[in-house]
């Protein structure tokens, strides 16, 4: 990476890192969560994003929050690039991302926490950082929450029995 990766914009990778590639200068998300909303809000200022360039639609039950922003949207896509080495380098940055992941793709069903659309790179990352997962369900919950409680919102509403 030429640039220092911060656990605001790791955050952030892993939020909105699967981009659409037509137009690799959005950055967005769809959620139906406003915590989330307001924090992927937060985090875009923080990094320098305009406020009045922060678009929000409406679609179907979702929201879709999004901007265009160049420089920004390639730092996420070479973070996404590296997410492996997050691990090895940084450990609050790698946390920061999976909180992300799991906060845009996350479920929690009773005892059972999932990851949807998990990519290869990110089912590498969880390994690294001693999370087990079989066909994105996560087997070790409690080392799983311990490693994002801090930074994902979502963690937040598990209660395990």
């Amino acid at each position: 990476m030429r640039f220092k990766p911060t656990v605001e914009l790791c955050y952030l990778a892993g939020l909105a890192g699967r981009m659409r590639e037509p137009d690799r200068s959005q950055v967005g998300i769809l959620t139906q969560n406003e915590e989330i909303e307001q924090r992927f809000i937060k985090y875009a200022l923080n990094l320098g994003v305009d406020p009045r360039k922060i678009m929000i639609e409406e679609k179907a039950s979702f929201r879709h929050i999004y901007f265009y922003h160049s420089k920004l949207a390639k730092m996420i896509r070479e973070v996404m690039k590296e997410r492996t080495t997050l691990a090895k380098k940084h450990g609050g940055l790698a946390n920061a991302f999976i909180a992300g992941t799991f906060d845009a793709n996350g479920h929690i069903i009773r005892n059972m926490v999932t990851i949807r659309r998990l990519e290869r790179g990110d089912e590498l990352l969880l390994e690294l950082m001693g999370i087990h997962n079989v066909n994105s369900k996560i087997l070790n919950i409690k080392t799983f929450l311990a490693l994002i409680n801090d930074s994902s919102l979502l963690a937040k509403e598990v209660h395990l029995s």
